[in-house]
Protein backbone atom coordinates (compact mmCIF):
# COMPACT_ATOMS: atom_id res chain seq x y z
CA UNK A 1 0.00 0.00 0.00
CA UNK A 2 1.39 2.80 -0.99
CA UNK A 3 1.38 6.42 0.74
CA UNK A 4 1.42 9.92 -0.68
CA UNK A 5 3.08 12.52 0.55
CA UNK A 6 0.98 16.03 1.41
CA UNK A 7 2.89 18.77 1.16
CA UNK A 8 1.93 21.20 4.18
CA UNK A 9 -0.08 24.42 2.99
CA UNK A 10 1.77 27.60 1.92
CA UNK A 11 0.74 30.41 4.38
CA UNK A 12 -1.58 33.31 2.82
CA UNK A 13 -0.09 36.51 2.86
CA UNK A 14 -2.68 38.87 4.07
CA UNK A 15 -3.22 41.22 1.32
CA UNK A 16 -1.41 44.60 1.80
CA UNK A 17 -3.09 48.12 2.44
CA UNK A 18 -2.47 50.78 0.33
CA UNK A 19 -0.17 53.44 2.29
CA UNK A 20 -3.16 56.26 1.26
CA UNK A 21 -5.92 54.09 2.46
CA UNK A 22 -4.32 53.12 5.73
CA UNK A 23 -3.57 56.98 6.13
CA UNK A 24 -7.01 57.98 5.31
CA UNK A 25 -8.28 55.61 7.99
CA UNK A 26 -6.15 57.17 10.86
CA UNK A 27 -7.65 60.42 10.15
CA UNK A 28 -11.16 59.06 10.49
CA UNK A 29 -10.10 57.41 13.76
CA UNK A 30 -9.58 61.08 14.51
CA UNK A 31 -13.07 61.88 14.08
CA UNK A 32 -15.18 62.91 17.07
CA UNK A 33 -18.16 60.96 15.87
CA UNK A 34 -15.43 57.63 16.37
CA UNK A 35 -15.03 58.41 19.62
CA UNK A 36 -17.02 57.60 23.38
CA UNK A 37 -17.11 61.42 23.29
CA UNK A 38 -19.74 61.66 20.47
CA UNK A 39 -22.01 59.24 23.65
CA UNK A 40 -21.84 62.61 25.74
CA UNK A 41 -24.60 64.38 26.41
CA UNK A 42 -22.90 67.74 26.18
CA UNK A 43 -21.31 68.44 22.83
CA UNK A 44 -17.58 68.52 23.90
CA UNK A 45 -16.46 70.24 20.56
CA UNK A 46 -18.54 73.42 21.82
CA UNK A 47 -16.81 73.09 24.84
CA UNK A 48 -13.57 72.86 23.38
CA UNK A 49 -14.46 76.05 21.32
CA UNK A 50 -15.78 78.00 23.48
CA UNK A 51 -12.69 77.29 26.05
CA UNK A 52 -10.60 78.49 23.60
CA UNK A 53 -12.33 81.84 23.26
CA UNK A 54 -12.35 81.98 26.67
CA UNK A 55 -8.37 81.36 26.27
CA UNK A 56 -8.20 84.32 23.82
CA UNK A 57 -9.93 86.73 26.04
CA UNK A 58 -7.32 86.15 28.52
CA UNK A 59 -4.45 86.32 26.91
CA UNK A 60 -6.24 89.51 24.74
CA UNK A 61 -7.12 91.62 27.67
CA UNK A 62 -3.55 91.99 28.85
CA UNK A 63 -2.18 94.67 26.15
CA UNK A 64 1.48 95.02 25.58
CA UNK A 65 3.33 92.70 23.35
CA UNK A 66 2.95 88.68 22.90
CA UNK A 67 3.85 86.59 20.51
CA UNK A 68 0.01 84.81 21.80
CA UNK A 69 -1.59 87.37 19.71
CA UNK A 70 -0.47 84.91 16.49
CA UNK A 71 -2.79 81.98 18.18
CA UNK A 72 -5.83 84.46 19.48
CA UNK A 73 -5.20 87.36 16.82
CA UNK A 74 -4.53 90.11 19.69
CA UNK A 75 -8.27 91.46 19.32
CA UNK A 76 -6.88 92.93 16.29
CA UNK A 77 -7.87 90.05 13.65
CA UNK A 78 -11.23 90.24 11.67
CA UNK A 79 -13.00 88.25 14.06
CA UNK A 80 -12.33 87.69 17.77
CA UNK A 81 -13.18 85.78 20.25
CA UNK A 82 -15.99 87.80 21.61
CA UNK A 83 -18.08 86.62 18.40
CA UNK A 84 -17.66 83.47 19.50
CA UNK A 85 -18.70 83.55 23.08
CA UNK A 86 -21.82 85.25 21.89
CA UNK A 87 -22.70 82.61 19.10
CA UNK A 88 -21.93 79.44 21.18
CA UNK A 89 -23.48 81.01 24.34
CA UNK A 90 -26.87 81.39 22.21
CA UNK A 91 -26.38 77.97 20.71
CA UNK A 92 -26.13 75.84 23.61
CA UNK A 93 -28.67 77.59 25.11
CA UNK A 94 -31.07 76.79 22.04
CA UNK A 95 -30.23 73.42 22.36
CA UNK A 96 -30.46 72.83 25.67
CA UNK A 97 -33.52 74.47 26.48
CA UNK A 98 -35.09 72.48 23.58
CA UNK A 99 -33.97 69.54 25.04
CA UNK A 100 -35.60 71.02 28.11
CA UNK A 101 -38.99 72.03 26.72
CA UNK A 102 -39.49 68.48 25.41
CA UNK A 103 -38.88 66.82 28.62
CA UNK A 104 -40.10 69.30 30.99
CA UNK A 105 -42.64 71.68 28.92
CA UNK A 106 -42.18 74.92 28.38
CA UNK A 107 -43.20 77.03 31.13
CA UNK A 108 -40.22 75.33 33.24
CA UNK A 109 -37.35 75.85 30.29
CA UNK A 110 -39.05 79.63 30.15
CA UNK A 111 -38.45 79.85 34.02
CA UNK A 112 -35.21 78.39 34.13
CA UNK A 113 -34.18 80.93 31.60
CA UNK A 114 -35.04 83.68 33.90
CA UNK A 115 -33.48 82.44 36.61
CA UNK A 116 -30.10 82.43 34.46
CA UNK A 117 -30.63 85.70 33.65
CA UNK A 118 -30.87 86.30 37.31
CA UNK A 119 -27.70 84.88 37.90
CA UNK A 120 -25.75 86.78 34.62
CA UNK A 121 -27.40 90.08 36.40
CA UNK A 122 -25.81 89.97 39.71
CA UNK A 123 -23.03 89.17 38.56
CA UNK A 124 -22.78 91.77 36.25
CA UNK A 125 -23.82 94.40 38.83
CA UNK A 126 -21.42 92.82 41.74
CA UNK A 127 -18.57 92.64 39.37
CA UNK A 128 -19.22 97.01 37.98
CA UNK A 129 -19.61 97.57 41.70
CA UNK A 130 -16.31 96.12 42.80
CA UNK A 131 -13.99 97.81 40.02
CA UNK A 132 -16.11 101.06 40.38
CA UNK A 133 -15.23 101.07 43.87
CA UNK A 134 -11.54 99.89 43.46
CA UNK A 135 -11.36 103.09 40.92
CA UNK A 136 -12.68 105.37 43.51
CA UNK A 137 -11.29 104.16 46.68
CA UNK A 138 -7.85 102.81 46.24
CA UNK A 139 -4.21 103.27 43.99
CA UNK A 140 -4.34 99.68 42.46
CA UNK A 141 -3.66 99.65 38.62
CA UNK A 142 -6.42 98.94 36.78
CA UNK A 143 -6.60 97.50 33.41
CA UNK A 144 -8.00 100.17 31.78
CA UNK A 145 -5.58 102.80 32.89
CA UNK A 146 -7.27 105.73 35.17
CA UNK A 147 -7.17 108.39 32.36
CA UNK A 148 -10.35 106.31 30.88
CA UNK A 149 -12.24 107.25 33.88
CA UNK A 150 -15.63 106.02 35.05
CA UNK A 151 -17.94 108.82 33.90
CA UNK A 152 -20.05 109.16 36.94
CA UNK A 153 -18.46 110.76 40.52
CA UNK A 154 -20.88 109.20 42.98
CA UNK A 155 -21.02 105.87 44.23
CA UNK A 156 -24.44 106.45 44.91
CA UNK A 157 -25.19 107.68 41.05
CA UNK A 158 -23.09 104.44 40.06
CA UNK A 159 -24.97 102.20 42.15
CA UNK A 160 -28.36 103.16 40.48
CA UNK A 161 -26.69 103.07 37.10
CA UNK A 162 -25.27 99.63 37.87
CA UNK A 163 -28.46 98.40 39.05
CA UNK A 164 -30.51 99.92 36.19
CA UNK A 165 -28.00 98.67 33.48
CA UNK A 166 -27.56 101.82 32.46
CA UNK A 167 -23.51 101.53 33.47
CA UNK A 168 -20.98 98.95 32.78
CA UNK A 169 -17.13 98.97 33.91
CA UNK A 170 -14.52 97.78 31.06
CA UNK A 171 -15.17 94.51 30.39
CA UNK A 172 -18.50 93.97 32.08
CA UNK A 173 -20.51 95.78 29.28
CA UNK A 174 -20.06 91.89 27.48
CA UNK A 175 -21.78 90.42 30.75
CA UNK A 176 -24.30 93.64 30.56
CA UNK A 177 -25.26 92.51 27.04
CA UNK A 178 -25.14 88.47 27.65
CA UNK A 179 -27.56 89.55 30.77
CA UNK A 180 -30.11 91.36 28.46
CA UNK A 181 -30.03 88.26 26.03
CA UNK A 182 -30.80 86.01 28.68
CA UNK A 183 -33.56 88.16 29.61
CA UNK A 184 -35.21 88.05 26.69
CA UNK A 185 -34.88 83.89 25.91
CA UNK A 186 -38.14 83.21 26.93
CA UNK A 187 -39.34 84.62 24.20
CA UNK A 188 -36.94 83.25 21.93
CA UNK A 189 -38.34 79.90 23.31
CA UNK A 190 -41.85 80.95 22.81
CA UNK A 191 -41.25 81.67 19.46
CA UNK A 192 -39.08 78.21 18.62
CA UNK A 193 -41.62 76.28 20.42
CA UNK A 194 -44.94 77.78 18.23
CA UNK A 195 -42.80 77.37 15.10
CA UNK A 196 -42.06 81.01 14.74
CA UNK A 197 -37.99 80.40 14.31
CA UNK A 198 -38.43 82.37 10.63
CA UNK A 199 -39.61 85.18 11.95
CA UNK A 200 -37.72 85.15 15.12
CA UNK A 201 -34.41 85.13 12.57
CA UNK A 202 -36.23 87.82 10.28
CA UNK A 203 -36.49 90.46 13.33
CA UNK A 204 -33.17 89.81 14.77
CA UNK A 205 -31.80 90.40 11.74
CA UNK A 206 -33.80 93.24 10.17
CA UNK A 207 -32.57 94.96 13.27
CA UNK A 208 -28.65 94.34 12.68
CA UNK A 209 -29.11 95.87 9.10
CA UNK A 210 -31.21 99.12 10.32
CA UNK A 211 -28.47 99.88 12.97
CA UNK A 212 -25.81 99.41 10.38
CA UNK A 213 -27.85 102.34 8.48
CA UNK A 214 -29.36 104.38 11.45
CA UNK A 215 -27.63 103.09 14.46
CA UNK A 216 -29.37 106.03 16.56
CA UNK A 217 -32.42 105.22 15.88
CA UNK A 218 -31.84 101.11 16.11
CA UNK A 219 -30.36 101.76 19.54
CA UNK A 220 -32.64 99.70 21.81
CA UNK A 221 -33.86 99.26 25.02
CA UNK A 222 -31.22 101.91 26.04
CA UNK A 223 -27.79 103.76 26.21
CA UNK A 224 -25.42 102.21 28.58
CA UNK A 225 -22.32 103.78 29.73
CA UNK A 226 -19.10 102.26 29.01
CA UNK A 227 -21.21 99.72 26.89
CA UNK A 228 -20.78 101.08 23.41
CA UNK A 229 -18.42 98.20 22.25
CA UNK A 230 -21.31 95.84 22.08
CA UNK A 231 -24.73 97.43 20.99
CA UNK A 232 -27.52 94.90 21.73
CA UNK A 233 -28.74 95.71 18.41
CA UNK A 234 -25.99 94.26 16.36
CA UNK A 235 -24.80 91.72 19.00
CA UNK A 236 -27.79 90.20 19.33
CA UNK A 237 -27.75 88.84 15.50
CA UNK A 238 -25.26 86.36 16.60
CA UNK A 239 -27.17 84.97 19.88
CA UNK A 240 -30.31 85.11 18.47
CA UNK A 241 -28.63 83.38 15.46
CA UNK A 242 -27.08 80.99 17.30
CA UNK A 243 -30.19 80.39 19.43
CA UNK A 244 -32.32 79.52 16.48
CA UNK A 245 -29.77 77.09 15.08
CA UNK A 246 -29.36 75.20 18.41
CA UNK A 247 -32.66 74.65 18.90
CA UNK A 248 -33.29 73.36 15.66
CA UNK A 249 -30.05 71.35 15.49
CA UNK A 250 -31.62 67.74 14.77
CA UNK A 251 -33.15 69.92 12.02
CA UNK A 252 -30.63 71.07 10.19
CA UNK A 253 -27.61 68.64 11.03
CA UNK A 254 -30.20 65.40 8.59
CA UNK A 255 -30.71 68.65 5.97
CA UNK A 256 -26.41 68.68 5.98
CA UNK A 257 -26.43 65.02 6.24
CA UNK A 258 -29.03 64.70 3.32
CA UNK A 259 -26.79 67.19 0.95
CA UNK A 260 -23.27 66.30 1.42
CA UNK A 261 -21.76 68.81 -1.28
CA UNK A 262 -23.13 71.52 0.22
CA UNK A 263 -21.59 70.88 3.44
CA UNK A 264 -18.25 70.09 1.20
CA UNK A 265 -18.32 73.37 -0.71
CA UNK A 266 -19.30 75.66 3.04
CA UNK A 267 -16.02 73.95 4.41
CA UNK A 268 -13.87 74.67 1.19
CA UNK A 269 -15.09 78.44 0.72
CA UNK A 270 -14.65 78.63 4.70
CA UNK A 271 -11.19 77.19 4.46
CA UNK A 272 -10.75 79.84 1.59
CA UNK A 273 -12.16 82.78 2.87
CA UNK A 274 -10.01 82.21 6.59
CA UNK A 275 -6.74 81.48 4.64
CA UNK A 276 -7.51 84.65 2.47
CA UNK A 277 -8.13 86.67 5.59
CA UNK A 278 -4.88 85.64 7.61
CA UNK A 279 -2.96 86.58 4.50
CA UNK A 280 -4.42 89.74 4.06
CA UNK A 281 -4.35 90.91 7.71
CA UNK A 282 -0.54 89.58 7.38
CA UNK A 283 0.24 91.96 4.17
CA UNK A 284 -1.55 94.43 6.04
CA UNK A 285 0.57 93.85 8.82
CA UNK A 286 3.52 94.07 7.18
CA UNK A 287 2.91 96.77 4.57
CA UNK A 288 3.01 94.63 1.44
CA UNK A 289 0.26 96.53 -0.44
CA UNK A 290 -0.87 100.00 -0.19
CA UNK A 291 -4.43 100.48 1.10
CA UNK A 292 -5.74 102.62 3.15
CA UNK A 293 -5.94 101.11 6.69
CA UNK A 294 -9.47 103.04 7.74
CA UNK A 295 -11.10 101.04 4.86
CA UNK A 296 -10.21 97.65 6.59
CA UNK A 297 -11.26 99.05 9.83
CA UNK A 298 -14.64 99.89 8.87
CA UNK A 299 -15.22 97.60 6.57
CA UNK A 300 -14.19 94.74 9.43
CA UNK A 301 -15.28 97.19 12.32
CA UNK A 302 -16.09 95.06 15.57
CA UNK A 303 -18.81 97.37 17.05
CA UNK A 304 -21.11 97.21 14.78
CA UNK A 305 -20.60 93.72 13.52
CA UNK A 306 -19.97 94.67 9.39
CA UNK A 307 -21.50 92.18 6.77
CA UNK A 308 -17.66 91.27 6.06
CA UNK A 309 -16.98 90.74 10.02
CA UNK A 310 -19.73 88.75 10.08
CA UNK A 311 -18.78 86.56 6.90
CA UNK A 312 -15.81 86.53 8.32
CA UNK A 313 -16.66 85.26 11.51
CA UNK A 314 -19.01 82.82 9.72
CA UNK A 315 -15.72 81.35 8.06
CA UNK A 316 -13.61 80.96 10.30
CA UNK A 317 -16.60 79.19 13.05
CA UNK A 318 -17.15 76.38 9.92
CA UNK A 319 -13.39 75.75 9.78
CA UNK A 320 -12.73 75.91 13.73
CA UNK A 321 -16.19 73.64 13.83
CA UNK A 322 -15.19 70.97 11.00
CA UNK A 323 -11.60 71.20 12.89
CA UNK A 324 -12.89 70.15 15.97
CA UNK A 325 -14.99 67.12 14.23
CA UNK A 326 -12.65 65.70 12.29
CA UNK A 327 -9.33 66.55 14.14
CA UNK A 328 -11.09 65.51 17.30
CA UNK A 329 -8.70 62.92 18.55
CA UNK A 330 -5.40 64.96 18.49
CA UNK A 331 -6.86 68.06 19.55
CA UNK A 332 -8.60 66.65 22.24
CA UNK A 333 -5.57 65.27 23.38
CA UNK A 334 -3.31 68.05 22.85
CA UNK A 335 -5.73 71.12 24.03
CA UNK A 336 -8.17 69.69 26.09
CA UNK A 337 -6.95 69.45 29.39
CA UNK A 338 -7.05 73.39 29.23
CA UNK A 339 -9.52 74.12 27.04
CA UNK A 340 -12.02 71.85 28.18
CA UNK A 341 -12.29 72.93 31.76
CA UNK A 342 -12.24 76.96 30.79
CA UNK A 343 -15.46 76.27 28.21
CA UNK A 344 -17.58 74.43 30.45
CA UNK A 345 -16.81 76.43 33.65
CA UNK A 346 -17.02 79.83 31.10
CA UNK A 347 -18.49 82.16 33.58
CA UNK A 348 -16.75 81.69 36.19
CA UNK A 349 -13.64 81.47 33.96
CA UNK A 350 -14.95 85.04 32.22
CA UNK A 351 -15.46 86.69 35.98
CA UNK A 352 -12.36 85.50 37.53
CA UNK A 353 -9.96 86.72 34.94
CA UNK A 354 -10.42 89.96 35.41
CA UNK A 355 -9.46 89.61 39.27
CA UNK A 356 -5.99 88.12 37.98
CA UNK A 357 -4.80 90.34 35.47
CA UNK A 358 -5.77 92.80 38.00
CA UNK A 359 -3.08 90.77 40.52
CA UNK A 360 -0.73 90.35 37.77
CA UNK A 361 -1.02 94.59 37.19
CA UNK A 362 -0.03 95.45 40.41
CA UNK A 363 2.69 92.64 40.64
CA UNK A 364 4.04 94.10 37.69
CA UNK A 365 6.70 97.06 39.26
CA UNK A 366 7.86 94.39 41.76
CA UNK A 367 9.36 92.41 38.62
CA UNK A 368 10.15 95.79 36.89
CA UNK A 369 12.06 96.30 40.19
CA UNK A 370 14.52 93.09 39.77
CA UNK A 371 18.33 93.53 38.91
CA UNK A 372 17.14 91.65 35.21
CA UNK A 373 14.41 92.87 34.21
CA UNK A 374 12.70 90.90 30.87
CA UNK A 375 11.63 92.45 27.58
CA UNK A 376 8.28 93.08 27.06
CA UNK A 377 8.45 90.43 24.35
CA UNK A 378 9.07 87.95 26.93
CA UNK A 379 7.48 89.31 30.09
CA UNK A 380 3.96 89.60 28.55
CA UNK A 381 3.18 86.08 27.59
CA UNK A 382 5.12 84.46 30.39
CA UNK A 383 2.39 86.29 32.44
CA UNK A 384 -0.30 85.39 30.53
CA UNK A 385 0.60 82.23 30.16
CA UNK A 386 0.92 82.07 34.61
CA UNK A 387 -2.54 83.66 34.38
CA UNK A 388 -4.06 81.29 31.88
CA UNK A 389 -2.67 78.48 33.94
CA UNK A 390 -3.55 79.61 37.40
CA UNK A 391 -7.57 80.26 36.21
CA UNK A 392 -7.39 76.55 34.77
CA UNK A 393 -6.25 75.33 38.37
CA UNK A 394 -9.07 77.72 39.90
CA UNK A 395 -11.53 75.77 37.55
CA UNK A 396 -10.14 72.61 38.11
CA UNK A 397 -9.85 72.64 42.02
CA UNK A 398 -13.79 74.11 41.89
CA UNK A 399 -12.31 77.02 44.14
CA UNK A 400 -15.58 79.48 45.02
CA UNK A 401 -17.48 77.68 43.10
CA UNK A 402 -20.77 78.05 45.72
CA UNK A 403 -20.00 81.98 45.45
CA UNK A 404 -19.11 82.54 41.68
CA UNK A 405 -21.43 81.23 39.02
CA UNK A 406 -20.28 79.12 36.62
Amino acid sequence: MSSATVAPPVPQRAPSVPLGDALLERIRAWSYYRTADAANRRDLRLDLLRGFCIFAMVVDHFGGDSWLYAITGGNRFYVSAAEGFIFISGFVMGQAYHAKSQRSGLTPAMLDALRRARTLYLATVALTLIFSALYLYTDLTLWTGRDFGLGIDSLQEIAVAALTLHYTYHGTDILALYTLLILVAPLLLLLEYTGNAYWLLAISWLWWLGYQIYPEEASVPWYIRHGENFPIAAWQVLFVTGHVLGFSRERWSEWLRTFRRLRVVMVALGIAVTLGLISLAWRAENGFFDIDPNVLNESFFKVPLRPARLVAFLSVAIVAYTSATYLWYPLKRVLGWLMLPLGQAALYSYIVHFFLILLVYNLAPMVAALPWTPSEEVFTPIFQSAVVLLLWLLVKRRVLFGVIPN
